[in-house]
């Protein structure tokens, strides 16, 4: 700008912070924002912070402050947490290998079922072991520090309502409806097969796959370089990295594909169809996070690894998938100059 043939220099700095405000932005107090009805939120929101200065007058200068409301377009709803290692609509068969299921408490919910048979039927012990582990250094995988007590079975399902619903499964762990999971991960580019494999590593955003092979996924299969990258955690054959996962949506047309040994994943797996898992299970892949399934469930191969992580709830855990952003606007009341 100019002003009597000044000419100015401007700076503006985009935070990304976490600030508590009434769950209706134009009540600013704690009495306005309880007394009609609403309530105190923690949210992320944008801090821009403007600085303009004279060029040849370095005395001339303002500072402006404001915040935005980014709308993104959440996968998971408010207050949502990861869900548990193992969630499946109908029955998984007896485990005769020997899965291990490791849990970061051991009052935590390691397998729930959306089927009305009793639990004791519907998730059979067999050779399933539960433990604990608990990520002492926050390095997002399990290495030798930290807890490795075994869980009681029993302290470890439970159960939620299908209510005949059409993915239920994907309903009970997800906000956003499927459909528009899948065509966001179909516009970003991010569809995956025998001929355009899955990459190694971290997603660009969102993170959201749909993988339409119905063939069996190796270790092998994944493509790109990711150790040279030197990312503890990460190799040549994983699938996201930790903090930052994956979802890997397998539509009711990929069957339902084993993801065998030597594959770790970090996120979920969805597999959409009601039927196809029922006699093909799981292969050996190490998962950190979950796999949803929405009809019953051949038992596992022997020894994979499914490993229940923490990656906050609502917005941060939908940060942590890479949500993109719909629109965003300015929070009244939040400007300032000085």
């Amino acid at each position: 700008g100019f002003s009597t043939s000044e000419t100015y220099s401007y700076t503006l700095i985009f935070t990304k912070v976490t600030v508590t405000i009434c769950s209706d932005p134009l009540y600013t107090t704690e009495p306005n924002c309880i007394g009609n009805g609403n309530t105190w939120e923690s949210t992320l929101l944008v801090r821009v912070q403007s600085t303009s200065q004279g060029n040849a007058d370095k005395n001339i200068s303002a500072k402006a402050e404001t915040f935005i409301k980014q709308d993104s377009i959440d996968l998971f709803g408010s207050g949502t947490t990861m869900p548990p290692p193992w969630v499946v609509a109908g029955c998984i068969e007896s485990p005769t290998g020997k899965p291990d299921i490791y849990v970061l408490d051991s009052s935590s919910v390691s397998i729930i079922s959306g089927s009305s048979d009793s639990l004791s039927s519907c998730l059979p012990e067999g050779n399933l072991t539960i433990k604990e582990w608990d990520d002492t250094n926050e390095n997002g995988f399990k290495d030798d520090t930290g807890s490795n007590n075994e869980v009681p079975f029993a302290n470890s399902i439970g159960n939620f309502n299908c209510n005949g619903a059409t993915n239920c499964s994907w309903e009970h762990a997800f906000d956003m409806p499927l459909a528009e999971a899948k065509q966001l991960a179909t516009t970003a580019g991010h569809v995956y097969d025998d001929s355009n494999p899955i990459p190694c590593g971290a997603s660009s955003s969102p993170s959201i796959y749909l993988i339409n092979d119905d063939n069996p996924q190796n270790s092998g299969d994944i493509t790109g370089d990711c150790l040279a990258a030197g990312i503890d955690g990460v190799d040549d054959a994983t699938i996201g990295a930790p903090h930052e996962p994956v979802l890997l949506i397998v539509p009711s047309s990929a069957d339902c594909p084993k993801f065998n040994g030597g594959i770790t994943i970090y996120g979920i797996i969805y597999f959409e169809s009601t039927t196809a898992c029922a006699s093909n299970g799981w292969g050996g892949a190490t998962v950190y996070g979950s796999v949803i399934w929405e009809g019953n469930v051949e038992r596992p191969n022997s020894n994979p690894e499914f490993i229940e992580v923490d990656y906050g709830s609502g917005d941060t855990l939908n940060d942590s998938f890479h949500t993109t952003i719909n629109d965003a606007a300015r929070l009244p009341g939040t400007w300032k100059d000085f």
